[in-house]
């Protein structure tokens, strides 16, 4: 089982890794075409689009996972309840969507690039994440995010040539994601055997109010992780935002290529652990945590010091201001990897769903004031420091809230030098 689970975070982690090399050459290409506005209009529907993403996965990507994990004789009636729920959910957003395009001006003033964006939310649809999670059979996921990532840079480099070719960027997006999710539905389809069954709508309505506190979970999440771009449009020029959301999306990169996998491949895996003793699923987390502090901390102090050579190398003189964003989120990816384990690996493995929603969904509340304050008042740079400041909230109230249900992961002996090598021995063996 370790092997397996070793193989397959070695196996995603590389390819999230080579998926960003690509990036590192496009990229530096089409700042210095589009600009910081370019990178501004985008990042905002993006971010606005996000709302919608959120809505239609509706967190079956860590509920089916666990369904299926626990009993993978379910596979078949998990696909056929996600699918169709995620259906009626994507119908809904296309009518909140058409609301938003006229209501917000941000949006309304770009109305082809948000319509473009929007439309992937078709691949939120189909992506069968959780079954490959379910089934711990990630190979295939990861080959075709490889693959994604060089057609889109292929793309890139032949379709963009100027400044009004800012609405290429999304449509080459789009048409990739939508044929790799296809391709994924398909695949899953034949390798498990898997028959899609009718749902009734009362069962439907059933399951999105059984997965509700997942859900709840994930959209306050993206109050503050999220709506900070929304609420900085609102304050300053699309500029700004395209500074702040470049830093952002330099910290985003980190954590997908060492977040997201590990993520990805832990839960199904310590979810059988939790399944067959609480306490061996707890011991997991406390042996692995540690190594992954140390990892991010070094991570964190190179983001630091290097981020006005960063800027510099691949988004070029133009943006500058981006630098210092940057250096107020260095330590983001190792937060965030903390609260994952503190959130997602423990609170949500132990059906603490409601206390996880309890704590996420203050930090939403609190978040939302204080971005609202510090981006009007310091425009991008607040904006940057709002998100920094509800991160280590939210590790803080994690934190407590374990500790009064007297569940602790993070124990100092295991973080002595000693104890990390021999995590590490075992891990590797």
């Amino acid at each position: 089982m370790r092997k397996n689970l070793l193989q397959s975070f070695a196996s995603l982690g590389l390819v999230q890794l080579i998926n960003y090399v690509f990036p590192l050459i496009t990229i530096p290409y089409v700042s210095r075409i589009i600009g910081p506005e370019g990178y501004g209009i985008i990042n905002y529907a993006t971010a606005f689009v996000a709302y919608f993403n959120i809505l239609i996965s509706y967190g079956f990507d860590y509920t089916a996972t666990r369904r299926i994990a626990a009993e993978p004789s379910s596979l078949s009636k998990v696909f056929s309840e996600v699918m169709t729920a995620r259906a009626y959910l994507f119908l809904v957003s296309v009518f909140l969507f058409i609301i938003a395009l006229f209501v917000f001006s941000p949006l309304a003033s770009n109305k082809a690039v948000a319509i473009i964006v929007f439309c992937s939310c078709i691949s939120t649809c189909l992506t069968p994440q959780y079954v490959f999670q379910g089934m711990q059979h990630l190979n295939i996921f990861a080959f075709t995010n490889f693959l994604r990532g060089l057609l889109n840079c292929i793309f890139i480099l032949i379709l963009v040539k100027k400044a009004d070719d800012l609405i290429v960027l999304p449509l080459i997006n789009f048409f990739l994601s939508f044929g790799i999710s296809g391709f994924l539905v398909a695949f899953a389809v034949k390798k498990f055997h898997i028959q899609f069954n009718v749902i009734s709508t009362k069962r439907v309505w059933g399951l999105l109010i059984e997965e509700r506190m997942m859900y709840l979970s994930s959209f306050v999440v993206s109050i503050y992780t999220t709506t900070n771009i929304i609420v900085l449009g609102f304050f300053a020029s699309k500029a700004d935002v395209g500074y702040y959301t470049t830093a952002q999306s330099l910290i985003f990169i980190v954590i997908n290529v060492l977040n997201l996998p590990l993520s990805t491949v832990l839960f199904p895996y310590i979810s059988k652990a939790f399944n067959a003793n609480i306490e061996e699923g707890l011991n997991v987390l406390r042996s692995l945590l540690p190594v992954l502090i140390y990892v991010l901390s070094v991570v964190g102090i190179l983001i630091f010091f290097l981020a006005p050579f960063s800027i510099h190398l691949i988004y070029g003189n133009k943006f500058d201001n981006a630098i210092t964003p940057l250096k107020i989120l260095a330590f983001l990816p190792l937060i965030s990897m903390v609260n994952t384990f503190l959130g997602i690996q423990t609170m949500l493995n132990l059906k603490m769903d409601k206390d996880f929603f309890r704590v996420t969904a203050m930090a939403a509340c609190i978040g939302f004031l204080l971005n609202l304050v510090l981006s009007s008042q310091y425009g991008f740079i607040g904006t940057s420091y709002s998100y920094l400041l509800i991160e280590l909230f939210v590790l803080g109230a994690l934190y407590i809230t374990l500790v009064k249900k007297n569940v602790n992961i993070l124990l100092v002996n295991k973080f002595s030098l000693g104890a990390v090598i021999s995590i590490c021995k075992n891990i590797l063996k």
